[in-house]
């Protein structure tokens, strides 16, 4: 289980960018992150994820704080999907997906047979096979994508944070996604918080929301209450 409490997150301690955000996600759901752009998402995710320390409270799976854990430990808990991260442009989408299994190799980064079939499962759920020999400079930003989400599959941790994943996306693969976000939740029991602008697309195949209003109140919604004109009405008046 996914916990925060009393989190303050932001880059200079005496300006917090969003305050005492406490929430608990359990595994099986899909939990949608909402507010306008400029308002802290990307900075709560990076936050949740052991990427970026927190002012104030603290952040817990299974009751386990992630910013006292070590890395490699952090990684076998939690994985994040982020735009703008960069990577050797001429790797290959295979070798792409290979790097969610550092946190499970040794000193050399040797894969066992367990790795490679991590591997293997994360293409086929992402459905890149297609993909896997071209280099990452050679595929397109929609791809780049899908492949990111495969390395997070193949880190196969039980928290998957994801930014913004449909943004480059055509309709098509953008509901293949969000079906394959609804998999991995209901099949394989991830607890998967993402944040979107996409929020018709998205509400069919979540759970819950979490949402960030203009004034930086924090609310959650849940079934009767995922209903877009609601959701909208709410970050817009609050």
């Amino acid at each position: 289980m996914l916990t925060a409490t009393d989190l303050s997150v932001g880059y200079q301690s005496d300006r917090p960018l969003l305050s005492r955000i406490s929430f608990g996600a359990d595994s099986g759901q899909v939990i949608l992150l909402l507010g306008i752009n400029g308002i802290g998402k990307s900075t709560l995710l990076r936050t949740l994820c052991g990427l970026l320390a927190p002012i104030a409270g603290q952040v817990q799976i299974d009751s386990r704080n992630i910013h006292t854990l070590s890395p490699p430990e952090r990684a076998r808990l939690i994985s994040g999907v982020f735009t703008g991260r960069d990577f050797d442009p001429y790797i290959s989408v295979r070798e792409l997906v290979a790097l969610g299994r550092y946190p499970y190799t040794d000193w050399a980064a040797r894969l066992s047979a367990a790795d490679e079939a991590a591997i293997a499962r994360a293409i086929e759920i992402a459905g890149i096979a297609h993909l896997v020999d071209k280099k990452i400079n050679q595929v397109s930003d929609g791809e780049r994508q899908k492949a990111l989400i495969a390395k997070s599959i193949a880190q196969d941790t039980p928290v998957i944070i994801m930014d913004e994943p449909t943004a480059f996306l055509d309709y098509k693969n953008k509901a293949e996604l969000l079906r394959t976000i609804r998999i991995l939740a209901t099949d394989h029991g991830k607890t998967l918080l993402l944040s979107t602008h996409d929020i018709s697309a998205a509400l069919p195949y979540s759970d819950r929301a979490l949402l960030i209003a203009e004034s930086g109140s924090f609310h959650e919604a849940a079934g009767t209450q995922l209903d877009e004109a609601s959701l909208k009405n709410y970050m817009e008046t609050h």
